[in-house]
């Protein structure tokens, strides 16, 4: 967030930990609220699950958002997004975590320095730890695979910008564009040749265009 912090007050809200098992993406969104309702309305960039946990602070929450930007995210999985993220949830739930921290980093970024940057520190003995909450991540997981925001896209009223990368694994490029029509205020961007990583991978597109949007 730091490329956005010369020109906004910026305000990093991390997912809280030890979550219930069962929460969904709405449940999720209802928790931000609370928090913009101390802060004020204000600028929402949700980015990857955040991205869909955004989508109901636009759907529920419009009046304590002011521009809404919805990152790297669609209103639902895409096949192939179902079937990765249901083989990291499976991994997760068997202790697999080198399964799940490989299978991301091969999802996210594309094949060049910084995928082969990760996948050898990944290969470095005892790198790869349970991590601090387990049961976080696999209810996440499956936050994730039960989201389905398709229907309600319509009722968004902040204005909004989508944007995520044309080659996104998790996320159908087509879903995207439809959301910049199906949202009353929206407009999609797609990066080019880029993927679920396309934030860090292509970091001066994507910080230019939502600066440019907010």
């Amino acid at each position: 967030m730091r490329p956005f912090a010369d020109d906004f007050d910026v305000y990093v809200v991390k997912r809280p930990r030890d979550m219930p098992d069962g929460i969904t993406t709405r449940e999720m969104a209802r928790n931000y609220g609370d928090v913009l309702a101390e802060i004020g309305p204000a600028n929402v960039l949700g980015l990857s699950m955040g991205g869909l946990i955004a989508q109901y602070l636009g759907i529920d929450h419009a009046e304590h958002v002011q521009n809404l930007v919805i990152a790297i995210a669609g209103p639902r999985l895409s096949e192939r997004g179902r079937e990765i993220v249901s083989d990291w949830l499976a991994a997760g739930r068997d202790g697999d975590w080198a399964n799940v921290y490989v299978g991301s980093i091969e999802t996210t970024y594309s094949a060049g320095t910084k995928r082969a940057a990760y996948g050898a520190l990944l290969k470095i003995p005892g790198i790869i730890k349970e991590p601090p909450y387990p049961n976080d991540f696999i209810t996440s997981a499956q936050a994730c695979l039960d989201h389905d925001a398709t229907g309600e896209l319509d009722t968004i009223e902040p204005e909004t910008l989508v944007i995520g990368g044309s080659e996104d694994r998790l996320f159908d490029a087509e879903d995207l564009q439809a959301m910049g029509t199906t949202i009353p205020n929206a407009r999609t961007h797609l990066i080019e040749n880029t993927g679920h990583g396309a934030f860090e991978e292509r970091r001066r597109e994507f910080c230019s265009t939502v600066a440019s949007f907010l």
